[in-house]
């Protein structure tokens, strides 16, 4: 066998691996789970280009399979005026009146098109590129597989023990992989004889597979992309010598010494959509425009026509349809509104709540029971802290990721003696858990353990199981209550930044004139029991934690004097029996808590409580209506009852639904969405134009709670249409790999992405897969010029990665960016000719 000449250099090498690794997004850790697009990566390429791409590099599909679209086309979910407006937009030469003589047929280019769509050959994702030992020994590869994932998951995976001794991950390998008795003597001495760089070791397995330029490169991408759980934490990882690289000479280098040193890499496969495919879908068309199929000038004319389409961009035609339904569903109403004369009445109180999608139903029951007006706001609360809690437990960062927090809020308490004794049973309750957590994980000790503690333990175990609302009852009474406590916000923001964080906060979402006697800013968060993915049922918008933080810091900002008479010299005149509350809910129980009770003065004790009877009243309403999508609903304590039995049973696999369905991101004043029940589908976020006169509101509002909504759309959408390669798989399986994500059973790869019960049941989805779809209602020139100015808003609007649709007044008709910059975009149009009314029997909603 002939070696390179010259293999490519370390440099180039490296270079190589970080373009691979752009393939795959970062995995952050179970403790501050964030939902981000898992093929970030591809968002440079149009929307239609990425689902090629990503199908040739993963193997799956960013959409339902075609079938599917074919299905919720029979059974009417997609229509097709839709599917014929999706059309002209994808493909404008659709759109043309002018006829084609096909036999002797007479059709339209968007006639033959509309045809192809229902009965062409589907478009399937092949198989990713494999490695070399995937081609040559299944069995191999699955070795090279087991080998890396428990070295990743001993040196990277919160073990008792790790194994790196503070060396790079290449040269802890090295050192004791050379000692593994498993392998063979032979492949011990390769390791040991592998170069120091581990750049310079992918090098000597490029020479022994002879690969150079392009087949290189998919050779170290097919490795990255072999265990791209894996890959994402590893690409995540800060720590000095932990990177991709490392990772890929590990791989190359065991598959490199495996594999029989006289095996020859046989040629890849070529295999393209040939003329037997073409020749496939012309028959299919043909036939189904009642044309003679055999007849070689029909071929020959509906060859060109259907070269317009290929099956991608077949497939976003489909996605473009499906939306459009889902789009005319949720999108705010065009309509003159009647104003009336007389000046409205104060109501008795305001709420604001996170954007997050599960807050639209509560705002919708909370204005339903009372006088009480609702705004959408980024849960963080404009506040970018992070947060040292009274109990003494590590600080965290309560923010979005996007953000980095300027300053520490401290919880402390004037109750010094009360705090002290609470936070001593508190911290020996942390460290006996801690104990009993390092004992589980041991490697000998849990034998030890289960002899002499067992009894105990399964005692528990049976309570909690059996009894689980007993169980956390009894545990609350022995746990000491918490004293009254209080946040340093007014002290470590100057009044500069607490009069400019107050402002741009009110300004965004559009308070700032008739202020209620009380305004309660609302954090949320949710109360599970053994739930690895916890953290992705909190706050996204506080990175992965509760909102109560930034709700406290908050409304102490909002209630200082001083920066109540800075404010009003700008323009924002807070009346003086105008108090802001902090208050938490929890998305699982539905109960909104004031945080700080004992902060209320006696003035407005009489309104604190007719807001608290409204909250419970909405908590009972949305509770009813959430709980009945659930699975195992109608417990005959009622709903409310039932949402506090999931809160705390370990055995629950539906605590919530979190953000499931999430499909639209509305940006604008209550009165257009009001009394409109959105189906928790809608982030959504209160914006006035005219409180916002230079529009910094509206850019902030567009470059970061848009961008978080759109991972978190990504991230859904990319958990149901592909749950083996991006989901977590079932919760039943997981494996818990210490704070840094799961496994499906003993081993294998790292899962990505949500649980199989976040976003479905059985084998039906819960959620609809479709791009964001973004409702703004601001002046067209205003939104133009963020475009123009975010690099990162420009990528997703241009390349199709969200749907954005602007209106300049409530009136006004939605306009759309299309390919050729803003476009009408009438969501009510008529049924077109052209594509055929579906007559097939619906099918199950089965996805898999």
């Amino acid at each position: 066998m002939t070696t390179l000449a010259s293999p490519p250099s370390p440099a180039v090498i490296r270079g190589w691996i970080a373009a691979a690794g752009r393939s795959i997004s970062p995995h952050f850790p179970l403790e501050t789970f964030i939902a981000r697009n898992p093929v970030a990566g591809y968002e440079s390429l149009d929307w239609e280009d990425a689902i090629g791409r990503i199908a040739r590099d993963h193997g799956i599909l960013l959409s339902l399979p075609e079938q599917r679209f074919r299905d919720l086309y029979a059974q009417g979910r997609i229509s097709p005026a839709d599917l014929q407006a999706a059309l002209r937009f994808t493909v404008p030469e659709a759109g043309t009146a002018r006829s084609l003589d096909i036999g002797e047929t007479h059709v339209t280019v968007g006639e033959i098109l509309g045809h192809d769509l229902l009965v062409a050959p589907p478009l399937t994702a092949a198989a990713p590129e494999p490695t070399p030992a995937a081609r040559l020994s299944p069995r191999i590869h699955a070795r090279v597989d087991d080998l890396t994932a428990r070295w990743i998951a001993a040196s990277l995976g919160s073990a008792p023990w790790s194994p790196t001794n503070d060396e790079s991950m290449w040269a802890a390998w090295r050192r004791l992989t050379a000692l593994d008795p498993t392998l063979s003597r032979k492949v011990r001495s390769g390791i040991r004889h592998s170069s120091d760089d581990p750049a310079a070791a992918i090098g000597d397995a490029l020479a022994r597979w002879e690969l150079d330029g392009p087949a290189a490169e998919s050779f170290l991408r097919a490795h990255v992309l072999a265990l791209p759980g894996w890959a994402a934490l590893v690409r995540h990882t800060v720590a000095s010598g932990v990177d991709l690289t490392s990772l890929v000479a590990i791989r190359a280098t065991l598959e490199r010494l495996l594999l029989p040193a006289d095996v020859a890499l046989p040629a890849a496969s070529t295999a393209e959509r040939g003329p037997a495919d073409d020749a496939a879908r012309i028959g299919a068309v043909a036939l189904a425009l009642g044309v003679d199929t055999a007849d070689a000038a029909v071929r020959t004319a509906l060859r060109p026509v259907l070269s317009l389409v290929d099956p991608a961009a077949r497939l976003a035609v489909w996605q473009e349809a499906y939306e459009r339904g889902i789009a005319r569903e949720l999108a705010p109403a065009t309509a003159p509104v009647l104003r009336e004369s007389t000046a409205p009445q104060r109501p008795l109180a305001q709420a604001v709540f996170c954007i997050d999608t599960r807050s639209e139903s509560f705002r919708r029951h909370l204005e339903a029971a009372g006088a009480v007006e609702t705004l959408g706001f980024a849960g963080f609360f404009a506040a970018p802290i992070s947060f040292r809690p009274a109990d003494g437990s590590a600080e965290v960062a309560s923010c979005p990721v996007l953000l980095t927090p300027r300053v520490a809020i401290t919880e402390s308490s004037v109750e010094r003696d009360a705090i002290a004794r609470w936070k001593r049973q508190h911290e020996t309750s942390v460290e006996r858990d801690a104990t009993i957590d390092a004992l589980k994980e041991s490697g000998v000790a849990p034998y030890a353990f289960a002899e002499t503690a067992g009894w105990v333990l399964g005692a528990v175990s049976a309570a909690r199981t059996l009894a689980p609302e007993a169980w956390r009852a009894m545990v609350s009474r022995m746990r000491p209550s918490k004293p009254s406590t209080h946040v340093d916000a007014n002290v470590v923001f100057t009044l500069e930044e607490r009069v400019l964080y107050a402002e741009t906060a009110l300004r965004m979402m559009g308070l700032v004139e008739g202020f209620a006697p009380i305004v309660l800013l609302c954090g949320h968060g949710a109360t599970v029991a053994n739930n690895p993915f916890a953290s992705s049922l909190q706050c996204g918008a506080c990175g992965g934690h509760e909102g109560e933080p930034n709700a406290r810091a908050a409304a102490m900002i909002f209630n200082d004097p001083e920066t109540r008479d800075a404010l009003a010299g700008r323009g924002i005149s807070i009346p003086a029996d105008t108090l802001f509350v902090a208050a938490q809910m929890d998305t699982v129980t539905d109960e909104v808590t004031l945080l700080e009770p004992w902060a209320i003065p006696a003035t407005h004790e009489t309104v604190a409580l007719e807001v608290t009877r409204l909250l419970e009243t909405a908590r009972a309403a949305n509770a009813a209506e959430r709980n009945a999508s659930l699975p195992g609903a109608g417990g005959r304590h009622g709903a409310v009852r039932d949402t506090e039995r999931r809160s705390v049973d370990w055995a629950e696999s539906y605590a919530e639904w979190g953000l499931v369905g999430n499909a639209a991101f509305i940006v604008g004043p209550r009165s257009i969405t009001a009394g409109t029940d959105l189906g928790r589908r809608a982030f959504l976020h209160s914006y006035d134009a005219a409180a916002d006169p230079d529009g910094a509101g509206l850019e902030t509002i567009l470059t970061a709670p848009m961008i978080v909504a759109q991972w978190i759309n990504a991230q859904y959408s990319a958990s149901t249409v592909a749950p083996d390669r991006f989901g977590a798989g079932p919760k039943p399986l997981h494996n818990v790999v210490g704070s840094v994500g799961v496994l499906s059973g003993y081993g294998g790869d790292l899962r990505l992405g949500l649980p199989w019960q976040s976003v479905g049941v059985g084998r039906a989805s819960r959620h609809e897969p479709i791009r964001l779809q973004v409702f703004v209602e601001a002046p067209l020139a205003r939104v133009n010029d963020i475009i123009d100015a975010s690099e990162a808003v420009r990528t997703l609007v241009a390349n199709r990665w969200i749907t954005l649709r602007v209106r300049e007044h409530d009136s006004a008709r939605w306009v759309r960016w299309g390919r050729y910059g803003w476009q009408a975009d009438d969501l009510d149009t008529p049924t077109p000719a052209g594509i055929p009314a579906a007559t097939e029997e619906p099918t199950t909603k089965e996805i898999r």
